[in-house]
């Protein structure tokens, strides 16, 4: 089914399609990568447009598991992000270890209709499992039906680090030839170092 898609300005931001069919709302929500946690990166890239915003935590640098998410309006999802994002600031204080981990990770999409963001929203809550389904998923339309790749796709800023195994000697350390020389020397098993003269 076709969707009909609002382009962001100079279509550099994934948002939010949309297709009407039978009175059924289907939305598809197209994401950015998995971007490493950044102040300066959220300020230079992440637009100030509305639109919804999660944060993902990478279990073992690997499995990403969600931190929490939100929905943007005014002052957009620059503002809101460069806020939720920061592990130093006191709202955040119950995650700042996973916040400044270095294996926190954000994405957004953009949709600018307000109707449109809070079924979206309100529907994506439901479907992670953050908040209990009550009434209706829309008041305009039937049902709401969402959309979204299974995959995440992650811009890593460093490889996942694999457990570091400990390394097994496979023989006895060899020991220092000056130490067993002095050792000897010392228990009378070799007679003691003569000294040169100087001629």
């Amino acid at each position: 089914m076709p969707y009909s898609r609002e382009i962001s300005p100079g279509g550099k931001h994934p948002v939010v399609g949309k297709q009407i069919y039978r009175d059924i709302a289907y939305y598809r929500i197209d994401w950015t990568p998995l971007l490493p946690v950044d102040r300066h990166r959220i300020n230079a890239t992440v637009p100030s447009l509305p639109g919804i915003w999660e944060i993902y935590w990478l279990e073992n640098s690997r499995s990403p598991r969600l931190l929490k998410m939100g929905q943007a309006w005014y002052g957009g999802l620059r503002n809101e992000l460069r806020l939720e994002a920061d592990g130093e600031d006191i709202r955040n204080r119950d995650m700042k270890e996973k916040l400044l981990s270095g294996d926190a990770y954000y994405r957004y999409t953009v949709c600018e209709a307000a109707r449109d963001l809070e079924e979206v929203f309100d529907t994506l809550l439901s479907i992670r499992g953050l908040q209990a389904a009550e009434g209706p998923a829309s008041r305009r339309y039937r049902d709401v039906r969402i959309s979204e790749d299974d995959e995440m796709i992650i811009h890593r800023i460093r490889t996942p680090s694999q457990p570091r195994r400990k390394e097994e000697s496979f023989s006895n350390p060899v020991p220092n030839m000056f130490d067993v020389v002095k050792e000897m020397r010392s228990s009378g098993q070799l007679p003691p170092e003569s000294k040169k003269s100087d001629n």
